[in-house]
Formats: structure tokens, C-alpha cells, sequence
């Protein structure tokens, strides 16, 4: 690896409360977990001292810096505030919570059989295209998250990722593959799922290898493994467009 993006998350940060207004009232078990964050809470001076700091020393690989940012659309403002009053290297945008509902604690399990995944599919990424389209963020995080307890896609959702991917070009974001989900969930599919990913590189989104790492021992892990399955959808691509 010759570059990483170290980034810590909004729930930690006392500026970013609002973000979780919705969410925290949702359920008991959600309060009381953002409770716990809330009272532990820092300054975001903490965190943007912090990367001055390491932006004077030399690294063997280059980093840069960013916040990975809980979206929603009611709370776009107070995003764009945010990004108006830091200067970190990049902004990542991720859904974590569907309506107020945090679907991907592992505490808070559920079964995909109980839910009429179609709609909450359809639901989802109606709030990643919103992401995107607001032009808040560098990239998008795991845009595979909703499937942490094995709610795969159902059916063929290619036309909603095209969209969702021309968003992407649009606005000059990046899109993770991300590993989180294979090490924090025992997810048997590592990264974003086949159709998705062709349809970002099909119009040319970077996508960007992540390993969603909250030890140092994960940093990088099934990295490789999701750069080859990138290069083998680039080379079925290319060979595609040879046989036209």
C-alpha cells in the first residue's frame, strides 16, 4: 500500500450531536448506545490538532486525513457546515441508519425473513443516491452495509446502480470496497457485490479498497483479495468491449 485514509467517525465529536437526533430517539436500545457516545464525546479541536501533528512527520506510505460522516438528508446543513468549518483531506458519506433505524449494530441483530427487504432495499439506496447527489463528500463509505446480517440484495437492482454511479462520476466521488462487513461481521462476500461494482467501473467511479479497520491488526486485511476481484471485473470489462 502506498497511501491510506486514517479517518474517526462523527458519534464520537460533541459538534456533531445533531447528527443523531433521529437515530437516538428511534428505540431504547439506540439511546442508550448514543447516550454512551455522547457522554465520552470530544472535541473536534482533539482530532484536528491531532492531524497537524501527524502532518509534520514522514510516514512510509501517505496519509491522509478525514472524517467518515453519519448522512441523513434532514441534517445536510448542518454537514455542509461541517465541511465549511474543517479542512481534513477528504469526507466520507455513509448510511448507518434507515429512517432513525440503525440496522447495523451488532447488538441489535435482525432477520432478513422479517422484513420486506425489496422495500428496505429500495429504501437504502434511495438514501445513498441522496448522498451522493449532495455533493458534501469525497466518497462513498460501504455502500453494501444493509446486507451485515445476510440481507443480500434481493432481485437485479442494475438500473439503480448505474444511477447511483453516474451520481458518483457526477460529483467526482469515490466508492468503497470495502472488507468491514467480511472481518466485523463474518460476511461471506468480501466488498461491494459484482453488479454494483461493474456498474462503477463502467463509468469510471474509482473505487477504492477498504478494510474498515477499528484495531491496527485489520488495517489492510482482505485488501488483496478485493484489489484482484476489482482487476478481474476491469479485465471481464475490457474483454466485453472487445467482443462488441
Amino acid at each position: 500500500m502506498g497511501e491510506i485514509f486514517f479517518l474517526e467517525h462523527t458519534h464520537i465529536f460533541r459538534e456533531c450531536e445533531c447528527l443523531y437526533k433521529e437515530m437516538a430517539g428511534f428505540n431504547a436500545y439506540q439511546e442508550r448506545w448514543y447516550e454512551g457516545k455522547r457522554r465520552k464525546a470530544r472535541p473536534l479541536e482533539e482530532y484536528i490538532d491531532f492531524v497537524k501533528r501527524m502532518k509534520k512527520k514522514d510516514f512510509p506510505v501517505n496519509i491522509r486525513f478525514g472524517l467518515e460522516v453519519c448522512y441523513s438528508l434532514e441534517h445536510e446543513g448542518d454537514i455542509r457546515k461541517l465541511k465549511e468549518n474543517t479542512n481534513f483531506d477528504f469526507l466520507t458519506g455513509a448510511v448507518h441508519f434507515i429512517d432513525g433505524w440503525a440496522f447495523s449494530h451488532l447488538r441489535q441483530p435482525w432477520k432478513p425473513e422479517e422484513y420486506d427487504l425489496q422495500k428496505l432495499y429500495s429504501r437504502y439506496y434511495e438514501l445513498l443516491w441522496q448522498l451522493a447527489s449532495s455533493g458534501l463528500f469525497s466518497g462513498l463509505a460501504h455502500p453494501n452495509s444493509l446486507q451485515c446480517f445476510g440481507a443480500y440484495p434481493p432481485g437485479d437492482y442494475s438500473e439503480v446502480y448505474q444511477k447511483l454511479a453516474e451520481e458518483c462520476r457526477q460529483k467526482r466521488m469515490y466508492v468503497e470496497c470495502s472488507s468491514g462487513l467480511a472481518i466485523n461481521y463474518g460476511d461471506p462476500q468480501v466488498g461491494m457485490n459484482p453488479r454494483m461494482l461493474a456498474a462503477m467501473l463502467k463509468n469510471g467511479v474509482p473505487v477504492l479498497t477498504a478494510s474498515d479497520a477499528h484495531i491496527p491488526e485489520n488495517v489492510g486485511k482482505l485488501v488483496g483479495m478485493m484489489t484482484e476481484t476489482i482487476e478481474e471485473a476491469k479485465r471481464r470489462q475490457q474483454r466485453e468491449f472487445e467482443q462488441q
